[in-house]
């Protein structure tokens, strides 16, 4: 298995057929028990211990929908996830039609025939699929599909650019820990579905399994251009990310720290006074309560076709999360 597969599969919020199937077929390698819910969500159980631990990755990638079509045979979309109009600009989208997966560009007004718009609403924008009309578009489209940004992958140096790392390599780093974990319990990796529309599939799934413990493996914005380390101190190549705040259980929050310092293994801590903004802030919530955490890969330039992360940073994770599980059926989670 590899990250390159894992990003490439299609799956907007509704629509994660393809990512489900690779998914499913991975979990099944390793795991004891794996089976999908009535939302869509992969589960795979590996049996051990009486306490119950959930780790949740999401597996849909932002995206949008065709809306309608013009009488010249462009598309009018509307957003699926939050996506700014300027990371869909000059770009190249691939539309899941019935018929199988098409490509359309969205364009822009070339310098040549006046200034173009600063900021364009999503309303504005036009998916340009080839057609000569709506009769000809209609052949291949039809109102409902969807659509996302043309897969990409590259490697730069120790640095991964690809376009739904948010949150696939939270999910590749799921399945690279079931492939060999050691566990004093009872583990329930979950790849859910339609997070980038309101953690849906971790609001049904944390309900069905009745975690004590549930991880969320996300991504989180790291510094970048224009982004100051005032800002966002994140910093990409330093290690995995432990959030703090409302949504970390302080034993369990504690558990993971004592295991970094003690493996030696990089961590970031990241403030989450509120929210965390992943899976793990509804699985809080789930039955009587969970004693939640969250871990997160450094990323930069979220959402959009270009999101960057490290190798390192992704390894670090994948160690952190193994050796975490191994004792964490001892974790006192009483006040």
């Amino acid at each position: 298995m590899n990250l390159k597969d894992v990003v490439q599969a299609f799956g907007v919020p509704g629509f994660e057929d393809e990512i489900r199937k690779l998914v499913r077929e991975k979990m099944e390698k390793h795991a004891d028990e794996v089976f999908v819910d009535r939302m869509g969500n992969v589960i795979g159980v590996k049996k051990g211990g009486e306490r119950k631990v959930m780790l949740a990755a999401h597996m849909d990638q932002i995206g949008f929908m065709v809306k309608s079509i013009t009488e010249d045979g462009y598309l009018i979309i509307a957003p699926i996830g939050g996506i700014h109009t300027t990371v869909l600009r000059s770009s190249v989208v691939r539309i899941k039609t019935s018929k199988g997966f098409i490509y359309g560009v969205i364009g822009e007004k070339p310098p040549h025939l006046g200034k173009e718009k600063k900021s364009v609403e999503f309303k504005d924008l036009r998916v340009d699929i080839g057609a000569k009309d709506r009769k000809e578009a209609e052949k291949s489209v039809k109102i409902g599909d969807v659509g996302s940004f043309e897969p990409r992958y590259m490697e730069l140096g120790d640095k991964i650019v690809a376009n739904s790392l948010d949150d696939r390599v939270g999910v590749y780093t799921l399945l690279k820990v079931m492939e060999k974990v050691e566990s004093d319990a009872t583990l329930y990796f979950v790849a859910t579905v339609q997070e980038e529309i309101g953690l849906k599939g971790a609001r049904t799934s944390s309900f069905g399994i009745a975690p004590d413990i549930g991880i969320a493996v996300d991504v989180t914005h790291a510094t970048m251009p224009g982004v100051s380390s005032d800002e966002v101190p994140i910093k990409i190549g330093e290690g995995p990310v432990l959030g703090v705040g409302a949504t970390a259980n302080p034993k369990v929050y504690r558990h993971i720290m004592e295991v970094a310092k003690k493996k030696k293994i990089p961590l970031q801590i990241e403030a989450n006074p509120s929210w965390s903004g992943t899976d793990a802030d509804i699985i809080q919530l789930a039955r009587d309560g969970v004693a939640t955490a969250v871990i997160s890969i450094p990323e930069r330039y979220m959402h959009s076709p270009v999101e960057l992360i490290s190798k390192k940073d992704v390894n670090n994770t994948i160690k952190l999360i193994k050796e975490a599980l191994k004792n964490i059926g001892k974790v006192s989670l009483e006040w």
